[in-house]
């Protein structure tokens, strides 16, 4: 229990604050500084904070709108200016693994949010596993699809700290579920994630069957319909979005409904049903989550005694904004907005429940995105370029198929196409006296000649004992994002400002250029002094840091280092 003199923040007071820093349009919370006690030796509670497709450019595009927790960690954590995710394939699930686990993809084998899976013939997800069943609480079944960090090779923070301090409790959530599986490590206490079949947040049985009583009570506490009748209103006055250029854009959503406000409730018995799906693409979705992890604190008592806990939150919901409408729109200008006034009150609930300077804070994101390629275009950027997934796909399968013809190989050895590269049946070609080397080299050949491909790296040249040629200043970053058995056999780097496999609207992520890896990463609280840092660092190096913070060894073979020394000096 916390002690008696630490004043306490109730959820309902934490919600109200919440809602009133944005739900009224001008009204904005101003920056909470509380009276920070000398930080204790070892802090109480590690917190690991990732806002999904967050761009390092948000902080200082927005810095003079922000007045609640963003200015806060801005204006009293380190901020490193020049960090990156250091591997190729820049999507959710490694982006996330990365940042716990302190290894790259090619250590803890989670290369991409899917990819293809040789010995199930079938396409493997990240988080999937057919053995785990999803638990729910409520009336209302959630998902059938079964979620466990099973794919994930590599211990993450939550796991060093537990095996260590064996009280220790971690726990993680996400409105996605492979953010949470993946933040979460391999045994944590439990990891939650939004459910929209169930209505709230879930959990699977890899952690666990039935749910905290507490979970059950927010779920069924109405919380999530909090926005419905109101939508998503802009939350501050038109002109402060003059930044943003014209909010009417074409190339946004479905080429209709792309200004604000937009709204939920249009009377029908289903809108509240559709709401629950389309809450991922507003900030809502993130409200509910940080609201959920601020009654976790409260629930499961974190950070209340002398054996440390972790806490890893995940804001999916920057991301589905930023897929939908760009990061150059109203509605992620809006969004930022309002993440500030949520972490306001976030960080509130950590002060009232810890105690400031007994919690120790890392902000930080899994990708950036590029702008939309039409809006580039627009403003005189000559290179950007959009490739539908459906024009994409028929040009692969085009290249792959003269490269089996030539090798006299049937259509039948492309296995899969994904975001970025080719499966191939290298057994079945194999079989019929093809090489897999001479195969994935002919294959990468074809590939390399779409004019939308800047480079090809096949699986040959992407292990380790491979000798690097230095022909390709990217070959290390694709290295870091191969995994064998899992990767592609041909990998494409699509050139600068080309979109590829990509839907007709909006924009994406996934390739090594510094619109999609340069990140946000601040630390806060506990010994963490002010400053600003322009030393390169990179995302595996979060999980090295927070452990030092709390007195926990990593394992021996990680890629990340600690920054603790250069976060707590003066």
């Amino acid at each position: 229990m916390p002690a008696a003199h630490r004043p306490t923040l109730s959820w309902t007071l934490a919600l109200g604050l919440l809602a009133a820093c944005t739900r009224e349009p001008g009204v904005l919370s101003t920056v909470y500084t509380p009276e920070v006690p000398e930080a204790a030796p070892r802090p109480r509670l590690v917190v690991l904070l990732v806002v999904d497709q967050m761009r390092a450019d948000y902080l200082t595009r927005y810095a003079d709108l922000y007045t609640g927790g963003l200015a806060r960690l801005r204006q009293q954590g380190a901020l490193f200016e020049e960090a990156h995710i250091q591997h190729a394939l820049t999507f959710t699930a490694p982006g996330h693994a990365s940042a716990s686990t302190a290894t790259h993809p090619s250590r803890h084998g989670v290369v991409e949010n899917e990819w293809y899976d040789r010995a199930g013939r079938r396409k493997a997800y990240a988080a999937d596993d057919r053995d785990a069943r999803i638990i729910a609480t409520g009336a209302r079944a959630g998902s059938p699809d079964g979620r466990s960090p099973e794919q994930l090779m590599r211990p993450g923070i939550g796991d060093w700290l537990k095996e260590q301090v064996p009280k220790a409790r971690v726990f993680s959530v996400a409105f996605k579920d492979r953010a949470s599986v993946m933040m979460g490590g391999q045994h944590p206490d439990r990891a939650y994630w939004f459910d929209a079949a169930a209505a709230g947040y879930v959990s699977s049985s890899w952690y666990g069957d039935a749910l905290p009583a507490w979970v059950a009570e927010f779920n069924a506490g109405g919380a999530v319909f909090l926005r419905f009748a109101e939508g998503w209103q802009r939350l501050r006055e038109p002109a402060v979005y003059s930044r943003s250029g014209a909010d009417k854009a074409e190339w946004e959503s479905d080429g209709v409904h792309t200004e604000l406000p937009h709204g939920f409730d249009d009377g029908t018995p289903q809108a509240r049903e559709t709401f629950l799906k389309e809450l991922q693409w507003t900030p809502f979705g993130d409200e509910l989550t940080l609201a959920f992890a601020g009654r976790m604190i409260r629930e499961e008592q974190l950070g209340r005694d002398a054996d440390p806990d972790i806490l890893l939150v995940s804001c999916s919901s920057a991301d589905y904004v930023g897929h939908r409408y760009g990061p150059m729109s109203h509605e992620a200008q809006d969004y930022y907005m309002r993440l500030d006034g949520y972490l306001d009150v976030f960080l509130r609930e950590l002060d009232a429940q810890v105690g400031a300077g007994n919690y120790v804070l890392a902000l930080t994101a899994d990708h950036g995105a590029i702008p939309v390629p039409e809006q580039l275009a627009q403003q005189g950027q000559k290179e950007a370029r959009r490739v539908v997934l459906a024009d994409y796909k028929t040009l692969v399968t085009r290249q792959v198929g003269a490269a089996t013809a030539a090798l006299g190989l049937p259509p039948e050895i492309l296995l899969d196409i994904g975001e970025d590269g080719v499966w191939l049946d290298v057994a079945a070609a194999e079989a019929k006296g093809v090489a897999p080397a001479k195969l994935r080299a002919a294959v990468g050949q074809q590939l390399a000649a779409l004019d939308f491909v800047a480079e090809v790296f096949t699986a040959d040249v992407l292990t380790d004992d491979a000798p690097d040629t230095g022909a390709s200043v990217y070959l290390e970053r694709y290295r870091r994002s191969f995994f064998p058995g899992r990767s592609p056999d041909v990998t494409m780097r699509f050139k600068e400002w080309t979109l590829a496999a990509s839907f007709p609207r909006g924009t994406s992520h996934g390739s090594p250029y510094r619109y999609d890896t340069h990140v946000p990463l601040i630390f806060f609280g506990g010994s963490v002094v002010a400053k600003t840092l322009a030393e390169p660092v990179g995302t595996v190096d979060v999980a090295p840091t927070l452990a030092e913070f709390i007195a926990v060894d990593p394992p021996a073979q990680i890629d990340g280092r600690s920054l603790a020394s250069l976060v707590t000096t003066r």
